[in-house]
């Protein structure tokens, strides 16, 4: 009971001074940032973001993340939806992460309602590709249709730029945007030679350029539907085959899905996850759902609640009314993260390179 309460005060002191920065900072401020992806356009929502939320912050010495000179050593990116990208509060995972991580670069690399296939088209392990089209010679749009090797045609969620552009086409830079008429296109950097395709080309991301060598963390809060978990396995190994890091070791984590889970498929699910991915698999949905009421003493009462835990789904204490995950949840979360990678991977945190980031 003495390790539960400590816990309990542990996580109470730290919500409460996240809360008070939420209620400090005004809200409009917070939406501000997400609403001004364009100017992030180029840099993934990644040190701007960060050195806004280092204002908001303090470390267990009382001091703010300004204090701090972000290095870059081995950066860490997040792929996933809602769960890594945005939730009630507007505190993300990877921003609940980086208190863990005071001097390294976390990138997020995902948008709202974005699929498995979405993520690894941008992050290479299952890329997109352009169909023949012709790039003009100035800056003007052309109408472009994306398809992967499944066949899937993908129209770009833009809401975040998530390691998109600016990309590569046929030797081309530029950069892909879909029109107010739902049409996906690609814009020239500059003005060059005519250029036509005459086969579908591979599209080249940002993300496949920079951010190859990173740490991976995929996260999505729900699988979408149709998705089976044989399909959602395949394109995960496909993700962890594509990424590479300078040591030559795999650092690619997987975080459950946590909020479908009367879904049929979820032991199954957990079962190839598990089977594939070992210690670099995180059962979130089960922390929740176990451990983590213990350990953060979540008091589940409502018979509701009762019944969600008994079936191995999260209980509403870890969700905001509108059904997303709260802060305890992510926060509980980020902990257990944070555990398992120093677990894993402590001396690969250590490692500083020299990244030539291409501006």
């Amino acid at each position: 009971m003495l390790k539960t309460g400590i816990a309990a005060g542990i996580i109470a002191a730290v919500v409460c001074g996240v809360c008070f920065g939420l209620y400090t900072v005004r809200a409009m401020e917070e939406q501000r940032l997400l609403a001004e992806g364009e100017e992030l356009f180029a840099e993934d929502l990644s040190e701007e973001y960060y050195l806004e939320l280092r204002k908001r912050f303090l470390n267990n010495n009382g001091e703010t993340y300004e204090h701090y000179k972000m290095t870059e050593g081995i950066s860490i990116s997040f792929y996933g939806d809602s769960g890594a990208i945005d939730s009630a509060s507007n505190y993300t995972l990877p921003a609940l992460v980086s208190l863990n991580f005071l001097e390294r670069f976390i990138y997020i690399m995902g948008n709202e309602g974005e699929t498995p296939e979405d993520l690894a088209s941008k992050q290479g392990g299952v890329p997109m590709y352009a169909q023949p089209f012709t790039i003009p010679e100035g800056q003007e749009s052309v109408e472009i249709t994306l398809i992967n090797e499944y066949g899937t045609v993908l129209v770009p969620t833009l809401t975040n730029n998530g390691g998109l552009n600016p990309c590569v086409i046929a030797g081309v830079e530029g950069n892909i945007s879909v029109d107010e008429e739902g049409r996906t296109c690609f814009t020239r950097a500059e003005d060059g030679d005519r250029v036509t395709t005459e086969k579908d080309t591979v599209v080249t991301t940002r993300a496949m350029k920079n951010r190859k060598e990173d740490i991976v963390v995929v996260f999505l809060q729900e699988l979408p539907e149709g998705y089976s978990a044989e399909r959602y396995v395949e394109i995960l190994e496909k993700m962890r085959d594509y990424q590479s890091l300078k040591t030559g070791d795999k650092c690619f984590y997987v975080i459950s899905p946590v909020l479908n889970t009367d879904s049929e498929k979820v032991a199954e699910l957990d079962g190839l996850l598990e089977e594939h991915f070992g210690n670099y698999y995180i059962n979130a949905r089960e922390y929740l759902c176990q451990e983590a009421i213990e350990k953060y003493d979540i008091r589940v009462k409502d018979e509701e609640d009762v019944e969600a835990v008994e079936k191995g789904q999260v209980c509403s204490r870890f969700l905001t009314k509108s059904g997303k995950l709260n802060i305890y949840a992510l926060y509980a979360i980020s902990e257990l993260f944070t555990e398992t990678i120093n677990e894993n991977d402590s001396e690969i945190l250590e490692l500083r390179f020299d990244y030539e980031e291409e501006e």
